[in-house]
């Protein structure tokens, strides 16, 4: 795992959070959506790193 595939867990993490514990749906609780989506697709185009030694 790298830092990439954490933060978009602990943001999709975060972003349940807000919603469905804390009722909150307004546009700043969404960018934790929208990152975390981002961060994804960075990780599935740029793929796994590989440490070659």
């Amino acid at each position: 795992m790298n830092v990439t595939l954490v933060t978009a867990i602990a943001l999709l993490v975060l972003w349940g959070v807000l919603v469905f514990a804390m009722h909150l749906g307004s546009g700043p609780v969404q960018l934790s959506y929208a990152a975390s989506a981002i961060l994804f697709a960075r990780r599935i185009i740029t793929g796994a790193p590989k440490f070659l030694s």
